[in-house]
């Protein structure tokens, strides 16, 4: 990860010795707009099921800006954007995503001041291109009900590691769909200047880790019959629905920049 960061400093002194002037801006997260703070964040989702979270948090290892937008196929199988990085975020952050109050990142981010077309969210605990990481991303529990029916009490944690590594579909090429994409939502849609002083809030709406979840189909959990866990791996409908909600680049992210 070390690594990766240098390689996006650099770019971003490239990119300010032509012409975009290097800042440094404030960073914090936080949830939607319309949650309340110290209250459970009640919605319903794209199944009918009233979603009642009582705890969802979400570790993000990173935040980037690029000045391109990728054209389809050109991560083929790089995991970083190509063109030039505008600005970065590189202290990591727990964030509770049912508050709507700005969690400041413990770092202010630098970047340049030239203007922002892709955003993206890293999320990694130990490193982004590690062959494992059994840190936990998103912590989440609450109840959910569809109609009249009995609530459903779930847990669920979730890692990006092995759990997630995808099958080499060619053995001649089989660095080509490497962990660090699983871990790397992108390309989310910003149209902004970095300027010095500013803050960057990435608003991060669980809603659509939930909205097309079946909460009927999720297993009971050994240790208490009466709740469902998620089982945090890559089959099953629900952690299957879950997982792309969390890495969607539409819907889920929302980055907001509010000048000096």
């Amino acid at each position: 990860m070390r690594r990766a960061r240098m390689l996006l400093v650099l770019a971003l002194c490239a990119c300010g010795g032509t012409g975009g002037e290097l800042v440094t801006f404030h960073a914090a997260a936080a949830g939607p707009a319309d949650s309340v703070s110290g209250q459970p964040f009640v919605f319903t989702n794209a199944l009918g099921y009233q979603v009642t979270l009582t705890r969802a948090r979400l570790h993000i290892g990173g935040v980037y800006l690029n000045r391109s937008v990728p054209s389809s196929g050109s991560q083929a199988t790089s995991c970083v954007l190509p063109g030039i990085y505008s600005g970065q975020v590189t202290s990591p952050l727990d964030v509770d995503v049912i508050s709507p109050d700005a969690q400041p990142f413990p770092a202010d981010g630098e970047g340049t001041t030239d203007r922002s077309q892709t955003g993206e969210i890293w999320l990694f605990g130990t490193a982004v291109d590690a062959t494992d990481d059994r840190t936990v991303l998103a912590d989440v529990a609450g109840t959910a009900v569809q109609g009249t029916g009995t609530p459903i009490e779930f847990t669920g944690k979730f890692t990006i590691g092995q759990n997630r590594a995808v099958p080499v579909g060619n053995p001649a090429l089989p660095g080509s769909s490497p962990l660090c994409k699983q871990r790397i939502v992108t390309p989310i849609s910003v149209d902004f200047a970095l300027a010095q002083g500013g803050t960057l809030l990435v608003r991060v709406d669980p809603r659509a880790w939930f909205r097309n979840v079946d909460f009927a189909q999720i297993a009971a959990d050994p240790d208490n019959p009466a709740q469902r866990k998620f089982l945090d791996r890559s089959q099953g409908q629900p952690d299957l629905a879950f997982y792309g909600g969390l890495r969607a680049a539409s819907g889920t992210y929302l980055f907001n920049w509010q000048s000096p």
